[in-house]
């Protein structure tokens, strides 16, 4: 949830009203989009009073499919830093190898297509070890990591001026005693200076514990889907994919009543033992009167109305969320690039959004690593850092390799740009380190062979 107000103060009359309206309005909304994602649909919930009529409850999970194209398309290929501050980049490579940055950046992408929004949270670590001469040292390490919607909720508040700044964040669970089984509530508050820790034990918020940080800003971090405003990925078509639910397991049901269907006897009687006999030898023998006759009782079933109905539900689905339908045969034969492109207008249209909004947050992750750098007494820019996001496509990598070789020389470009678009360089800048000490090997190496060579 994420909230606008005038107050700033902490205090426990606050956190308890801004817990109670997420978990009022927001929590029923997240765990619908939740179940949706997880294929839990409305269908699965419906009941006949009539407990022998068949009824199957298919799910065909558009909201699955939707959520993974779109962050596949996104963020499937990792997301490159460069910057001509080598120490720079450097420290920061090494801040998210050891927070394995790709794989939050998965989460964080996949979460706020399901909800809108995600969180990422920022701290710091010290590592006690020894020195070279046996002296103890303690060695701050900072790290980041995906806050699970499921396990801890998080409410994201902003000042009411134009800039919208982000000067609280509250991250709160829920948690049972194992011994007790006593139910309390727990709430961290994080400010731009202080975190605090709030327990609820059914009595009201309670300040338990109260410590500084040095992150210089709310050191919880938000990433919206395609800003604050927007929705989850597939929450505008979730009563379209109820209606085909229904359908698919409606025809389901239809074939199920086929298969069970009467039988009629006209003109003729039969009793249990007639009808066994009939059953073991298959036969029926009709009687001689007039106008007898035997046929199954079946439903009249208009089989190309369901099918084009179901065919509009899919298109409208595909339409509404601007996911493309993969399996359409539009997207292969002899379309060309262009024709391609154009049908995925719409869904690149989205992901640009995404692009945009993931990268505002991006930048305050750097800022807010660079804020603790800095004050172990560096001077780091985050504006000295370049974020280069590429679309997850398959594409003729030997025709990039080309235009870059063609681009090389002509001094429209840099040779680390270059790099940054060959597309299974994910480092550039270690990319140019490598290439450096193979070309020291080989100087040293010819300088071995023509003094062999003059011997």
């Amino acid at each position: 949830m994420h909230i606008r107000l005038n107050e700033q103060e902490v205090t426990p009359k606050l956190i308890e009203a801004l817990v109670d309206k997420d978990r009022v309005s927001q929590l029923p909304k997240d765990e619908k989009n939740r179940d949706y994602y997880e294929g839990d649909h409305d269908i699965k919930n419906r009941t006949f009073d009539d407990k022998t009529k068949p009824n199957n409850k298919i799910v065909t999970n558009f909201c699955k499919y939707i959520t993974d194209i779109y962050t596949g398309y996104f963020i499937g290929e990792p997301i490159s830093y460069s910057s001509e501050n080598e120490e720079y980049m450097e420290r920061l490579q090494e801040i998210f190898d050891d927070n394995d940055e790709q794989n939050v950046n998965a989460r964080l992408a996949k979460y706020a297509s399901i909800y809108n929004r995600a969180a990422e949270i920022v701290y710091a670590e010290n590592e006690e070890g020894m020195n070279e001469r046996g002296e103890r040292t303690n060695q701050l390490n900072i790290k980041f990591d995906v806050l699970n919607p499921e396990e801890q909720r998080v409410i994201f508040v902003y000042d009411t001026s134009i800039d919208a700044n982000l000067f609280m964040a509250i991250r709160w669970f829920d948690h049972e005693d194992v011994l007790t089984r006593q139910r309390e509530t727990h709430a961290y508050v994080y400010t731009d200076t202080q975190i605090f820790h709030f327990i609820n034990r059914q009595n009201g918020y309670e300040l338990q514990d109260e410590r500084p940080h040095y992150f210089g800003e709310v050191p919880i971090n938000p990433y919206y889907n395609k800003g604050e405003d927007s929705k989850g990925d597939f929450e505008d078509i979730i009563t379209l994919n109820d209606a085909y639910n229904l359908l698919q397991s409606d025809d389901i049901n239809e074939s199920n009543y086929s298969n069970d269907a009467y039988l009629v006897l006209i003109g003729m009687t039969a009793d249990d033992e007639d009808v066994r006999e009939m059953k073991e030898r298959r036969v029926i023998e009709l009687s001689e009167g007039e106008g007898a006759d035997v046929r199954w009782l079946t439903k009249d079933i208009n089989d190309a109305w369901k099918e084009n109905l179901k065919t509009r539900l899919q298109r409208d689905i595909h339409k509404v969320s601007a996911a493309p339908d993969l399996s359409d045969e539009n997207f292969g034969g002899n379309s060309t690039g262009v024709a391609i492109e154009y049908k995925l207008k719409a869904f690149e249209d989205n992901r640009a959004a995404k692009e945009r909004s993931f990268k505002k947050s991006l930048y305050r992750r750097i800022r807010l690593i660079s804020n603790v750098l800095n004050v172990q007494g560096n001077n780091f820019d985050p504006a000295d850092i370049q974020i280069k996001f590429s679309k997850n496509l398959p594409q003729d990598d030997a025709a990039m390799v080309n235009q870059a070789t063609q681009l090389l020389g002509t001094r429209l470009v840099s040779r680390k740009t270059l790099r940054s678009f060959i597309p299974w360089v994910e480092d550039p800048a270690k990319e140019e380190e490598r290439l450096e000490s193979e070309e020291d090997e080989y100087t040293i190496q010819d300088a071995i062979e023509e003094e062999e060579n003059e011997q």
